[in-house]
């Protein structure tokens, strides 16, 4: 006779996959709940563009550059422990945040936030790969943390507009109770294997170096110019301690990124849809944000309000997405996904000017649905595309190209709004840019599959 309780290992498929999903959503939510706020703690603290870009780049770029190490951490000690590290420490430094008292503090607050996301998204996926073995299962779980991590793109501003008119610090508080909870969890979830992998230390350094110049050369661009000294030797150390990061993965024994993987089908594929979606997502919400406030002078609550469509679309779109998955596969949610993003984009970018605040709000939910269907197919090409034993590096490469693709984005979008007349003008050159990208990876990926 049969328990009428779930069974041990049930439990903590559950609890590892509510953890995984809570997670995705909070590191997700702390790049852009930000973005509503950033007027206000600009009037309050200090700082033009430059320095806003930093507030949000500060977290993504050291979440982009350490998910690898942070992966093979993951791998080495196990991914719960390295989990319940991050949780621990991304409530800690959410504290410091609210409390910061000039630009500079808060800055450095945001990139030890950064660290803090780097050590819990890859050990989310893992988590999720270690508890639902079965394939039908794992879709599903995958199905929420892409629902958690994309619902969160569009949550953020939303309570970003909630809660800086009672204070611009709450959003950054806000992440404690999420922290607490992930923590109450752990004594649920399964302990995790640990695998004896050996540290990249020099592409480590040349992967910090290069990415940290890049992303400052590029903001500074657009706060003291191209031609200026200091900005070209920023971009020339970025490209040249990058080309040095790409020439020391072939030689070093245990290299942080695995060229070999690139070689996979699925891996060069889904790579390029993490990079380009967020370039897109991230840059796009940064100068919404921006228009809406600066340009249409409307008050953070209100501009936070516009987000709230494309909340409930994009947690639906991932919900329907687990179903399009299990019924159609990976490739046809790919295909889909990218082919409504790039509706969604066209159709803000077709408006006449001056674009309605309405079809800014459409335009966000199309393109948080497609994203949501999106988004776990392809962390499900990653997760099927590897061995189990390199499910933990390829998924911190499938979310660094992810994370990378943001920070540039803000940046490169950050530029265009700094050196264009108009706001109007920088969100619909966002529009017409985002979708090109898009098409361009729709064809890759269409004639990479047809090649098998």
């Amino acid at each position: 006779m049969s328990s009428p309780f779930p069974s041990s290992a049930a439990v903590s498929a559950t609890a590892a996959t509510i953890a995984a999903a809570v997670a995705s959503f909070l590191a997700g939510m702390d790049v852009l709940i930000v973005n509503v706020a950033l007027p206000t703690i600009a009037a309050d603290l200090g700082g033009d563009m430059a320095v806003q870009q930093w507030v949000v780049d500060g977290y993504t770029l050291l979440f982009a550059v350490l998910l690898l190490l942070a992966g093979s951490l993951a791998d080495r000690f196990g991914a719960k422990r390295v989990f319940l590290i991050g949780a621990a420490l991304f409530g800690l430094v959410s504290l410091f945040c609210s409390f910061a008292w000039s630009m500079a503090a808060l800055v450095a607050g945001r990139c030890v936030l950064g660290v803090a996301s780097a050590l819990i998204l890859p050990a989310s996926m893992s988590l999720i790969n270690e508890a639902n073995p079965d394939p039908r299962r794992r879709a599903w779980a995958l199905a929420l943390w892409g629902a958690g991590g994309a619902s969160a793109s569009a949550v953020g501003p939303l309570l970003g507009g909630l809660l800086t008119p009672i204070h611009w610090s709450l959003v950054f508080a806000i992440n404690v109770p999420f922290c607490l909870f992930l923590l109450a969890l752990a004594p649920r979830i399964a302990p995790s294997p640990r695998r004896p992998i050996r540290f990249d230390g020099l592409g480590q350094t040349l992967a910090l170096a290069g990415l940290s110049a890049l992303v400052a050369g590029i903001i500074e661009v657009g706060a003291i110019g191209l031609t200026v000294p200091a900005t070209l030797v920023l971009l020339g150390v970025g490209v040249l301690a990058l080309a040095l990061f790409v020439l020391s993965q072939a030689k070093v024994a245990a290299p942080m990124m695995p060229l070999d993987l690139f070689r996979i089908r699925g891996m060069q594929v889904a790579l390029q849809i993490g990079f380009i979606m967020i370039f897109n997502w991230y840059g796009m919400v940064f100068i919404c944000t921006m228009f809406l406030q600066n340009e249409r002078h409307m008050g953070a609550f209100a501009a936070g309000l516009v987000f709230v469509p494309s909340a409930f679309v994009t947690i639906i779109g991932n919900l329907i997405g687990g179903r399009i998955i299990t019924a159609r596969g990976s490739r046809f949610s790919i295909t889909l996904g990218l082919a409504i993003m790039i509706a969604g984009f066209l159709f803000e970018f077709l408006t006449p000017a001056p674009i309605p605040v309405w079809v800014v709000a459409t335009g966000l939910s199309v393109v948080g649905f497609g994203a949501a269907i999106t988004t776990p197919a392809a962390a499900g090409v990653v997760l099927r595309s590897v061995d189990p034993a390199q499910a933990g590096i390829a998924s911190a490469m499938f979310n660094t190209f992810r994370q990378v693709g943001g920070a540039i984005g803000v940046a490169v979008f950050g530029v265009i709004a700094t050196f264009l007349p108009s706001l109007t003008l920088a969100l619909r050159s966002v529009f017409l840019a985002s979708a090109l990208l898009l098409v361009y990876v729709l064809a890759f990926e269409l004639l990479r599959w047809r090649e098998r």
